[in-house]
């Protein structure tokens, strides 16, 4: 079974399609003028929803788009999501575009007992290994196309594979190319991904698994 871990568009496969199964703000949100009085009010209204939500995300920092609120309100924000995820013991999805110190930071303060995941991972080397001392899995999308350094030396019980915003290269595209950059079976990638992705949800017994299965795809086709 093919999982894609972070999806915008409804597709055939197995996904986690944000906003459907999870509940956050992006940072791209957060526009100018940027008002946290105003926010927490928005906030307020959107954390009442709870039913059918398995991870809080996607959330995050971003130094480069512009238009968007300054750092620290980002950071304001992003707090806000992660005592979400510990008041309801959920994983969270992160955007990080040249922040992943400023990720660390917060992990640090928090120590955040649950998975976390880095969307679209676009790091380095070094701020891989600092994130791997957290429960941190690292997913990967269509920039695998343009480059798979990264994917070859994520530990493989830390990889997942995503679609994300774009359309141009489907999830069983993406988990082709995965399985031929690192050199092992197709039928290999997808069940390791898959116990990856349950592991990931703390969905680790037959039961919990498959009834985790099924709502995913049915809430998906409702939406």
């Amino acid at each position: 079974m093919e999982i894609d871990a972070h999806a915008h568009q409804k597709s055939k496969s197995t996904q986690i399609l944000i906003g459907v199964h999870t509940i956050g703000i992006h940072p791209w949100e957060l526009t100018l003028p940027f008002s946290r009085s105003e926010f927490d009010k928005k906030w307020e209204k959107l954390i009442e929803r709870t039913e059918g939500i398995y991870a809080i995300g996607e959330c995050g920092l971003d130094r480069i788009h512009e238009g968007i609120a300054d750092i620290e309100d980002q950071k304001y924000v992003l707090m806000k999501h992660f005592e979400l995820a510990l008041e309801r013991k959920l994983p969270i999805i992160l955007h990080s575009v040249r922040t992943y110190s400023d990720a660390l930071e917060i992990l640090k303060k928090t120590k955040f007992p649950h998975n976390i995941l880095m969307h679209a991972f676009g790091g380095n080397d070094h701020e891989m290994h600092e994130l791997l001392k957290y429960p941190v899995y690292f997913s990967y999308g269509a920039r695998l196309f343009k480059t798979d350094k990264m994917l070859k030396v994520t530990p493989l019980d830390k990889l997942l594979l995503e679609t994300g915003d774009q359309l141009e290269y489907s999830i069983s595209d993406i988990y082709k190319f995965s399985a031929e950059s690192l050199g092992i079976k197709g039928s290999e990638l997808e069940e390791k991904l898959y116990n990856n992705f349950l592991t990931f949800f703390n969905k680790l017994d037959d039961i919990s698994a498959s009834d985790f299965i099924k709502d995913l795809n049915t809430r998906k086709s409702r939406t």
